[in-house]
């Protein structure tokens, strides 16, 4: 067994049945070049051995007894494969959009708090030939460092090993402690988290002299709360989602960060951020006031014990959708996360953590305040979310069928209902685009701006280029003549 922590917690707590708080992982494999057929069958018939390769796919919640104490996870190998690994046909012709209606479709539905914490799905009918299999896994288990580690356990970057197969004596699942050992147990943790708790104050103090001094020496901070205008995926949640996706191309978001010394996050936010631009224009919503978003971002150090669950810090920045020109967005949202960053570096990085350990405490600060803000103030805590992840950096097979492609999406969280999500795979960045549908129809009125969003700041970085080639009368090889490296990845 394995206590969860409160940043898992907060996963389950912020769940409702419009508000599902699972993710998800999609690859699309080329079967024709598998080892062996990648049926639905074989699939089936691996997961059953890959379960007992993977921990995390063994966990099943265990909540407490008569509410006390926070829920554990417990493993539980022995599966009903029939709910953990199901079948669905994309419609013809089986291309990106006919893979995103069937995402859309299997992402509405919760996840079974009785069984293990996910399911994966079999997606045929695509185009060519072409499989996706679609991990849908709840959030509690794992944030995007923890979701990279998971899916290289469960694929190969070698194409001759086989496809998993289950042990002839399966693992047993382990039981619930009896009562006389559960509650002295639980009542341990307690007494050590309030123990902590005068620590947890001293340390709320000593930032909150460090917000202060901030401020009154003029520097800037986070955006503010509350302070971008409402936009149409701010309206209360239902369960209605619409998913749709675009690759860009790793090469040309790098170069266009090399060219103007700021990060491939830095350009990934610039592209989601004129992407949003053009559709609130297009749709009569634009406003001259910029949008704000939360973006994650992890802070798990390298080499670090514990493998699997949430450790990110959350960045809250100006989304800059008010700036026509893509480079001075561009600089703009450079300069939000350099600030975000420097913030971080200022304040206790963990603070936020600790404080989800008290989860009752913690909850009117993540739930009631945003609610009540909203209905004073009239304008959503945030706007929305925007998360990249550096993917696998290898190319990964399944039972020697190459994974040509990476999708993913987080989920939303009200009154943020519009998330961006990139994953980088090999020579793409594939950048996920989840909405209520309630609130928008169709998210590829989004997405289809992305790969357009990137072409313009390419072409704005070529033509600085040269301008640099010509100031100097050489080509411009490498950053030494563009900003300071201290501004660049």
């Amino acid at each position: 067994m394995r206590r969860l922590k409160g940043e898992d917690n907060s996963f389950l707590a912020w769940e409702s049945d419009v508000q599902p708080q699972h993710t998800m992982k999609v690859v699309v494999l080329d079967p024709s070049h598998g080892r062996v057929p990648l049926t639905f069958e074989a699939v089936k018939d691996a997961v059953s051995g890959l379960v007992e390769q993977v921990e995390p796919l063994q966990w099943q919640l265990l909540m407490p007894r008569i509410g006390f104490g926070r829920p554990w996870w417990i493993a539980r190998p022995q599966l009903d494969i029939a709910y953990h690994v199901k079948r669905t046909t994309a419609v013809a012709p089986g291309g990106d959009r006919e893979l995103a209606a069937a995402m859309s479709s299997i992402f509405e539905a919760r996840l079974d708090r009785n069984r293990p914490a996910w399911q994966l799905w079999y997606i045929d009918g695509l185009a060519d030939g072409r499989i996706a299999l679609m991990l849908k896994i709840h959030h509690a288990v794992a944030d995007g460092a923890a979701s990279l580690r998971l899916l290289e356990a469960m694929f190969s970057s070698d194409p001759q090993t086989p496809l998993p197969t289950p042990r002839r004596n399966p693992m047993p699942d382990e039981r619930r402690p009896a009562p006389w050992v559960w509650f002295p147990l639980v009542l341990r943790h307690q007494l050590a988290a309030l123990a902590r708790f005068p620590g947890i104050i001293a340390r709320t103090v000593r930032v909150t002299g460090i917000i202060r001094r901030r401020q009154k020496a003029g520097k800037p901070g986070y955006a503010k709360a509350f302070a971008a205008p409402p936009a149409p995926f701010n309206e209360p949640l239902t369960s209605d989602r619409r998913f749709a996706y675009r690759g860009c191309e790793m090469r040309q978001i790098k170069r266009v960060a090399t060219t103007f010394g700021v990060t491939v996050n830095d350009v990934f936010l610039t592209i989601c951020s004129g992407a949003l631009r053009e559709f609130l224009y297009r749709t009569g919503k634009l406003s001259d006031e910029p949008l704000t978003a939360v973006v994650p971002v992890s802070m798990r150090p390298p080499g670090a014990e514990v493998k699997w669950g949430n450790q990110v810090a959350r960045w809250n920045v100006d989304f800059a959708t008010h700036i026509a020109d893509p480079v001075e967005r561009l600089h703009a949202i450079a300069t939000a996360t350099k600030t975000a960053r420097e913030v971080q570096a200022e304040r206790d990085a963990f603070l936020q953590h600790d404080w989800m350990e008290y989860w009752p405490l913690f909850w009117l600060y993540s739930r009631v305040l945003p609610i009540l803000g909203a209905r004073i103030s009239r304008r959503p805590m945030f706007s929305l979310i925007a998360s990249n992840m550096r993917g696998p950096q290898r190319r990964l097979y399944w039972g020697g069928a190459p994974i040509e492609k990476l999708i993913s999406t987080g989920p939303l969280v009200f009154p943020m209902g519009l998330n961006f999500t990139g994953w980088s795979y090999e020579d793409q960045m594939t950048i996920g685009v989840l909405t209520c549908g309630d609130q928008v129809r169709d998210p590829f009125e989004i997405a289809d701006h992305l790969p357009a969003e990137l072409a313009e700041l390419a072409a704005a970085a070529s033509a600085r280029i040269e301008a640099i080639e010509k100031t100097y009368g050489q080509p411009a090889t490498g950053v030494d003549v563009l900003p300071e490296a201290g501004n660049r990845i």
